[in-house]
């Protein structure tokens, strides 16, 4: 990312509603106690903004993760980056990548975004590849042809076949895209509050 971006970026993440959520209750979700998500850096960026960088107690070449927090340790954005190589193809889906990638939307997204946000974290547990072999138990819900479909954009970006997909929720948007990231082709997922504005 140019400087220039990074500084938009920024300036933005000044300016919106804080998340609901603080790193302490971030460091109660699964993200710390299953994944074993620590803590490996801080950096002050702009405005008494702090970047946390965090790395998972395995896998760790393969996974990055931080958060931009206030003062008083609110979030404001958190970026989760998986390696395209080790998430999986169009024909085998690593099970752990997936439930890395759904337990972070989960764990990070508000209370009040919950709801909204139910139907990214289903979809992204229901994805496989066509090689996998899947067993259900019970049927699953159906949704509505246009939800289905719009959801179907999630799938494509997860499993690489398009660039990005984005969902604002009431005070977020979850952002995911295929990027190159540290010089690797990676999956970025991005869950930032909405501005002020929004």
């Amino acid at each position: 990312m140019g400087k220039a971006n990074e500084a938009r970026r920024l300036l933005h993440v000044r300016d919106v509603f804080l998340l609901m959520r603080s790193l302490d209750d971030l460091k109660k979700t699964d993200l710390f106690s299953f994944f074993g998500f620590s803590e490996v850096g801080r950096r002050p960026i702009a405005s008494g903004l702090i970047e946390v960088r965090m790395k998972p107690g395995g896998f760790q070449e393969f996974i990055d993760a931080s958060v931009i927090i206030n003062r008083s340790g609110a979030l404001h954005e958190a970026v989760l980056f998986l390696d395209r190589e080790w998430i999986g193809s169009l024909m085998t889906v690593n099970p752990f990548g997936k439930d890395l990638a759904k337990s972070f939307v989960e764990a990070v997204t508000p209370d009040e975004d919950k709801t909204r946000a139910g139907g990214i974290v289903s979809t992204l547990w229901r994805i496989t590849g066509s090689d996998d072999i899947v067993l259900r138990i019970r049927e699953s819900e159906q949704t509505e042809p246009e939800i289905q479909e719009f959801l179907q954009h999630l799938v494509n970006v997860y499993l690489g076949t398009e660039r990005r997909f984005a969902m604002d929720l009431s005070k977020t948007s979850v952002v995911m895209e295929n990027v190159t990231n540290l010089g690797r082709d990676r999956l970025k997922i991005a869950i930032s509050a909405l501005s002020k504005e929004t």
